[in-house]
């Protein structure tokens, strides 16, 4: 759960952060997408980036390790041909992986397969939710049921 809840705000985070890199890219499509492999890539941070949970500094061109079903963003196209600009979306949570914000060019081909995972994944939440909210609106029914006339005595003292 708790890495559930840093992935959702470094996401958040990721957005409104890449909103600048946005303007600049000619492809104006910002989508999160998962790591389809652990696997090395190169940052291309201007500076590079500090990491806090190391504490060192990778410099821009420096490599890390993306750990597979990371979070990623899409800022744009990538620098070589057939490849995707990206940024990672969450916070660190182990030792040699790559800084939060880290900015890097996968291949097309394994964004898609990110990408896929991610809409996978996604449906299967909202699946879930559905189900839930069914789930509440039955109980919610049955209580109705139950209280019969005190319902309507409880709901017109909450308005």
């Amino acid at each position: 759960m708790p890495q559930v809840v840093v992935s959702a705000f470094g996401a958040l985070a990721l957005i409104a952060c890449s909103l600048p890199v946005h303007a600049q890219t000619a492809d104006p499509v910002l989508e999160l997408a998962l790591m389809p492999r652990t696997m090395t890539v190169t940052l291309l941070n201007e500076g590079g980036k500090y990491v806090l949970i190391d504490l060192k500094h990778i410099p821009q061109g420096g490599t890390c390790r993306m750990d597979k079903d990371a979070t990623i963003i899409r800022v744009g196209t990538g620098a070589g041909a057939e490849t995707t600009r990206v940024r990672y979306a969450a916070a660190q949570e182990s030792a040699g992986g790559c800084p939060f914000m880290t900015l890097f060019d996968l291949t097309n081909t394994d964004y898609t397969a990110g990408r896929e995972a991610f809409r996978k994944m996604e449906g299967e939440g909202s699946k879930k939710v559905e189900e839930v909210k069914g789930e509440l609106n039955a109980k919610a029914e049955e209580l109705k049921k139950e209280l019969g006339e005190k319902w309507g005595e409880i709901l017109g003292k909450q308005n």
